[in-house]
């Protein structure tokens, strides 16, 4: 196969995939409840992920820009919290991810249903299952699928006791994501399966335009006897390519929030496309949870190669000599997002009060440099008196950042 002509990069996201301490989240490829994805967006910036993944939606990726905006706003003012690279967000923001699918794919979904068919007399199941309570009732034939809230999970569709339920899918197209908007972007998720060769070509060329643009490429693909081979022919479709590869091993999807076990499949995965040496970097992902680092640990999957000093070291293929043969990341989907989902709301109020503070510093320290005069006035209330460290927020940083930290940390759970 051909090899990655790779440009390297002095940003932390790269430096990360170098080093093996890459992290991604994933707000879903479907779920477009943009208020959700800005707090969200906010808080693992914050806690030190490389990347965030994204629905290929012109509102999301505004919502989305607006929590890295948010992020880099409060940065400065939580530093202690923070990894030193990421202290400066606004030079060191995460990479912004959408996602695209070449054909029919789990993730780029919707359930739908007609209440008007539900029996009079049903538990309802579905709405206790739904993770993101995007089935909701009103009364009797009444109610249905928040279609913004729902990512695509597919838990709803097995339980219906009348099969009333059915899953409409999307394809993201890269027309749909026109090219004014690309600078808002910074890398490329294509979801396949075994056997799209075609129609993975067909996308690829539609994406030339936004080559320029992207600073990574990102491949899912879930397992298959015959996916390493397929990766393979993939990877000579977009051979050569000027930037950074990542294979993610999409073990069982939209499950990471259900139980440790979930996580085996991702790794089963994993091993498959380590031990095909492909070019690029391998990244878990799909049933991700606070298990699977430690799990990737004990299997020797993991190299811990502390990023935070700005040293990659020798470099093969893209990775460094020890990463070889080791995972280069871990995205986190459900799991993450249900870590924090029950803090989101309690701390709109301190995400206000601390912004406001914030524009208040700035204002004030505006106003000081242009003024002439030699007294001085009183400083408006200092960001850190406004900070308080059991809030809602300072809660949902300090899970976050425990969950990132798995993997950039090198500890254990």
């Amino acid at each position: 196969m051909s090899q990655m002509a790779i440009v390297t990069s002095s940003q932390p996201p790269c430096q990360s995939l170098q080093a093996g301490t890459w992290v991604k989240l994933i707000c879903g490829a479907s779920y477009q409840d943009m208020p959700t994805v800005r707090r969200l967006v906010m808080i693992y910036a914050l806690a030190g992920v490389d990347c965030v993944d994204i629905a290929a939606d012109r509102a999301v990726v505004l919502a989305a820009r607006q929590g890295l905006e948010d992020a880099a706003a409060l940065a400065p003012y939580l530093a202690p919290y923070l990894y030193a690279d990421r202290q400066d967000l606004r030079t060191n923001l995460p990479w912004l991810m959408v996602s695209l699918n070449d054909s029919e794919d789990p993730h780029f979904r919707k359930a739908e249903f007609d209440a008007k068919g539900c029996p009079i007399n049903c538990d309802r199941p579905c709405e206790a299952v739904c993770p993101t309570a995007a089935i909701q009732f009103q009364g009797v034939g009444e109610g249905g699928v928040i279609r913004d809230l729902c990512y695509g999970c597919g838990r709803c569709l097995p339980i219906c006791p009348v099969d009333n339920i059915t899953a409409q899918y999307r394809q993201a197209k890269p027309e749909d994501f026109s090219g004014d908007w690309l600078h808002l972007i910074d890398a490329v998720e294509i979801h396949t399966q075994t056997g799209r060769q075609r129609e993975f070509s067909a996308l690829w060329q539609q994406l030339t335009a936004w080559m320029p643009q992207l600073k990574l490429v990102s491949i899912s693909c879930p397992d298959h006897d015959q996916v390493v081979p397929y990766l393979g022919q993939l990877h000579q479709i977009i051979a050569p390519l000027a930037v950074p590869l990542i294979w993610q091993t999409d073990g069982r999807p939209m499950s990471g929030d259900l139980g440790r076990g979930t996580t085996h499949a991702t790794i089963r995965l994993a091993q498959k496309v380590l031990g095909a040496g492909l070019p690029g970097y391998v990244q878990a992902a799909g049933g991700t949870n606070s298990y699977t680092v430690n799990k990737l640990r004990e299997l020797g999957l993991v190299h811990h190669h502390s990023n935070h000093a700005g040293h990659a070291g020798p470099s093969v293929n893209g990775q460094t000599r020890e990463a070889v043969g080791s995972i280069a990341g871990i995205a986190y989907g459900s799991y993450a997002r249900a870590l924090v989902m029950p803090l989101l709301g309690a701390m709109d109020t301190d995400v206000q009060t601390w912004l406001a503070a914030v524009e208040a510093r700035q204002s004030f320290d505006k106003s000081s440099l242009s003024r002439s005069c030699s007294w001085i006035e009183p400083k408006p209330l200092a960001i850190d008196q406004a900070i308080d460290h059991q809030s809602a927020l300072m809660q949902a940083l300090g899970l976050a950042r425990g969950l990132v930290g798995l993997l950039k940390d090198g500890g254990a759970a």
